[in-house]
């Protein structure tokens, strides 16, 4: 009798423990949902702010290919939104305005400049996509990612992979004061070709936060896409 008192005792005390585990797992469960729904509340709180001031904004932007380090093109342009907030822009290089499409590959066969000018466009749109501006793909992003705070930069790093392509990686750093892009780090492919992606950002003192210096580099073709934007004035 004394026997199976004791076994009771100790099945009731395994099942406190067990419950209790279960307490703390779904404690920590919510503390992590609370955190995660914060950081996405306060990065789309200044993204929302940044991408109302861009819009009174008018800015340069610089683009250029190149193969081996060889510069083939040079694409200067000026960027703004007209009232109905589309993104109109102006190039301002003459030898580019002359001809029919903006990109200029010298000394490439017609065919393949043609090729070149589409893969190197749909490679500038489908690269967007990390930028991440949607509300759920910025909590889906978190919610998986592993993440770390820099207290030395004050800022937050985020590693996700199988972002938007099977395979991909994202590394994306947020300052822990303002909420807005430092950095952004890309390893993806793009129609079979593999593709590496940096670009920092910077912010001005009203909080717009911009791309500075945006760099594709794609190893099959030796060719490396290059963006600056620059000269940001207020309208």
């Amino acid at each position: 009798m004394e026997y199976k008192i004791v076994i009771m005792k100790n099945g009731i005390k395994f099942l406190m423990l067990l419950i209790g585990i279960l307490v703390f797992q779904n404690a920590g469960a919510q503390n992590k949902a609370n955190e995660v729904s914060e950081l996405v509340n306060q990065i789309l709180k200044a993204r929302e702010a940044g991408n109302s001031l861009l819009q009174k904004y008018l800015w340069t932007s610089r683009t250029e290919v190149l193969k081996s380090k060889e510069i083939l093109n040079i694409m200067i342009e000026k960027n703004q939104y007209d009232a109905q907030g589309k993104l109109i822009q102006k190039i301002l290089n003459e030898q580019d305005a002359r001809m029919p499409k903006a990109f200029l590959i010298r000394e490439i066969a017609e065919n393949e400049k043609e090729n070149m000018e589409k893969f190197l466009y749909g490679l500038r749109d489908f690269l967007k996509k990390y930028s991440l501006k949607e509300t759920e793909q910025i909590r889906r992003f978190i919610e998986a990612a592993s993440w770390q705070v820099v207290e030395a930069t004050h800022e937050f790093v985020f590693s996700g992979r199988n972002v938007e392509e099977e395979g991909d990686e994202l590394i994306w750093t947020i300052d822990d004061i303002y909420y807005s892009t430092s950095k952004i780090e890309v390893s993806t492919t793009f129609l079979g070709d593999e593709v590496h992606f940096t670009a920092t950002f910077n912010r001005l003192k009203d909080g717009l936060n911009y791309m500075a210096y945006g760099e594709a580099h794609i190893p099959s073709k030796n060719i490396t896409l290059q963006v600056q934007n620059y000269d940001y004035l207020m309208e």
